[in-house]
């Protein structure tokens, strides 16, 4: 039988009721029913797991035999309750086999006095439940807790670093930085903003950003903001803010939104605007200083080489004019006139057609040449120009385009020429994006077109036929020059230069040139 009872127990005992004996038969826990004096009287199988000895052993012996290492203890809460009369419950004990086979195992234990009719302490109930599991789910948990407590520490510990860094990076940087919501109304901005523009944080809080900006770049700049509000985001857009003082300087900004607020950042770039101000005042002058120089130098020397035939043609005109005159007229001595006449105009002939071949093919070396990387270094050179008038570039070359044969240098003169007359184009243009746009074609078989497109004011129609014509100009300034000795340049190579209106403003010239070996 798995559950026992001590016979030396008196019957009349409470220990010998039928119902405490079914109890013990079935019951899921452990249960022993523990004399006065600490003896064994009743247990079932599930409490002997604590200690590893048999029903039959346990009963009639003391706790001092069974368990020792818990003795002490079992006897203390046993005087304890036949003093008090009270339970004690939830004392948790570990296993006690002599092989330490179940130590990591864990029991709760609850004790209960077990009374006569007349109140009086007969012995004790103790009933035992293992709780290993739980215990194990416990100490899980709590190394869960603790770990997750390590965790938010730590990330608790990051996110203050990344705050005081924000908060330092904010503080110490040069650049303007603000937060505004969708209406354009500032949150915040950082303390650069009065090193730069005098204005402190609480002087621009709550201020609309478009209160600062220059009135001629306000249209500009709500656009943008409009942008922003729709969620695309903003590289380098520049405009004049207002300082302080009432003076504007210039600031490069880029901005991206999030969650209904636009972040900024803004580059104080008035310095580099005046460097590029005056670079580019000095291009020009050194530009027309270099027109002027070569229209010199071509104007004396055509001078020179021009005036001895014409001098000669005047010389025989009159010449002939007096022999026609007499009255017996020398028609012989006319006619050499006439002949020198005709000889200079040979000359005159022979000087313009040299003039012509300065931009002929003997005025250059030619070479075979990559036309993505000759225009990739025609921009580079124009950068700063571009820069300078808000022009956006659209470079469309395709890679592997087949090389051309050509005199380098004059053909990136020609693509040169062409890209600042874009730039002057859309100088005056305010309404709209200013946008400069090359592009190639091909043509397998033939040719190479690259495509030089402006948004610009364009060329008036009546215009178009003449607008390659030497002297022929629309502008108030210059000659009339650069785009004939263009066209020259490219017709010397066997090419073909062509000008078209663009598509909804501005003009669209296409230089055509044969593939090398073709």
């Amino acid at each position: 039988m798995a559950y026992g009872i001590d016979r030396s127990v008196p019957a009349e005992s409470p220990a010998h009721s039928p119902e405490l004996q079914l109890i013990y038969e079935t019951a899921p826990i452990g249960l022993a029913f523990l004399s006065p004096d600490c003896r064994y009287v009743m247990i079932n199988k599930h409490l002997t797991e604590i200690c590893g000895i048999s029903v039959a052993d346990h009963l009639g012996r003391s706790v001092r035999e069974t368990v020792p290492q818990v003795a002490e203890q079992v006897e203390l809460i046993v005087k304890t309750i036949l003093q008090t009369g009270t339970p004690i419950t939830g004392i948790e004990v570990n296993g006690q086999r002599p092989d330490g086979s179940n130590s990591d195992r864990v029991w709760i234990t609850y004790w209960h006095p077990l009374k006569d009719r007349d109140g009086e302490v007969v012995g004790i109930n103790v009933a035992a439940e293992e709780i290993t599991e739980r215990k194990r789910a416990e100490a899980d948990l709590a190394a869960s807790e603790a770990r997750l407590r390590d965790l938010n520490k730590e990330l608790a510990e990051r996110v203050e670093a990344r705050a005081q860094e924000r908060d330092r990076v904010w503080n110490l940087s040069q650049d303007l930085l603000v937060v505004f919501d969708s209406d354009g109304n500032i949150l915040n901005v950082n303390p650069a903003w009065q090193a730069t523009l005098g204005w402190s944080p609480d002087e621009l809080a709550g201020r609309s950003i478009a209160s600062l900006v220059h009135p001629d770049d306000r249209a500009r700049s709500s656009v943008a903001r409009d942008n922003l509000v729709a969620g695309r985001q903003t590289r380098h857009f520049e405009n004049r803010m207002v300082c302080k003082d009432g003076s504007y300087r210039w600031q490069s900004w880029f901005a991206v939104p999030d969650r209904g607020l636009v972040y900024a950042t803004g580059r104080d770039i008035t310095n580099l605007k005046q460097a590029q101000e005056q670079l580019h005042t000095l291009r020009q002058e050194f530009a027309n200083a270099s027109r002027r120089t070569t229209m010199g130098a071509m104007t004396a020397s055509i001078a020179h080489e021009i005036k001895q035939p014409l001098a000669v043609i005047v010389a025989s005109a009159n010449a002939g004019l007096r022999w026609l005159k007499r009255s017996e007229p020398n028609l012989a001595e006319a006619r050499g006139n006439l002949d020198q006449i005709v000889q200079a105009g040979h000359r005159i002939t022979e000087v313009i057609d040299g003039i012509r071949a300065m931009f002929g093919k003997e005025s250059g070396k030619t070479s075979v040449v990559d036309l993505r990387q000759l225009v990739s270094e025609v921009l580079a050179l124009t950068q700063g120009e571009l820069e300078t008038h808000q022009i956006l570039l659209r470079n469309d070359m395709s890679d592997g385009l087949p090389p051309v044969l050509a005199a380098r240098v004059q053909l990136q003169q020609v693509i040169l020429n062409l890209v600042n007359n874009a730039v002057e184009a859309m100088s005056s243009v305010m309404d709209r994006e200013r946008c400069l746009t090359i592009a190639s074609s091909l043509d397998p078989q033939a040719s190479v077109t690259i495509a030089v497109e402006d948004s610009g004011t364009g060329i008036d129609p009546a215009h178009l036929e003449r607008i390659f014509d030497p002297f022929f100009t629309t502008k108030s300034h210059g000659m009339g020059l650069g785009l004939s000795i263009c066209r020259s340049i490219v017709e010397a190579h066997g090419g073909v230069l062509r000008v078209a209106p663009a598509s909804p403003f501005g003009t669209v010239f296409r230089l055509t040139l044969p593939i090398a070996g073709s």
